[in-house]
């Protein structure tokens, strides 16, 4: 992977919580402002999280992933890669 990881302000990431760079040079994983990580969650390469979207603990997000602003997503949730929510 050779992007990188754009995290922006007031965002809290739990415990054991891991974010995949991009996987261009060109391309970023962006996680907005005011979103909340919980614990044990994986957010793939290339993945985009909308302001202040709240997820809980043990969610897995496949690369490419695209969740839009405000969305809340439940405990263990299992994302598939290259789709649009919210």
């Amino acid at each position: 992977q050779l992007g990188n990881v754009i995290v922006g302000d007031n965002v809290d990431i739990g415990a054991n919580t891991t974010i995949d760079c991009a996987t261009f040079k060109s391309d970023s994983t962006k996680i907005s402002e005011g979103v909340k990580l919980d614990n044990l969650i994986q957010i793939g390469h290339n993945v985009e999280i909308g302001n202040n979207t709240v997820i809980a603990a043990q969610t897995g997000i496949s690369g490419s992933t695209r969740i839009g602003a405000n969305c809340v997503l439940a405990g263990q949730v299992g994302i598939i890669g290259h789709i649009d929510i919210g």
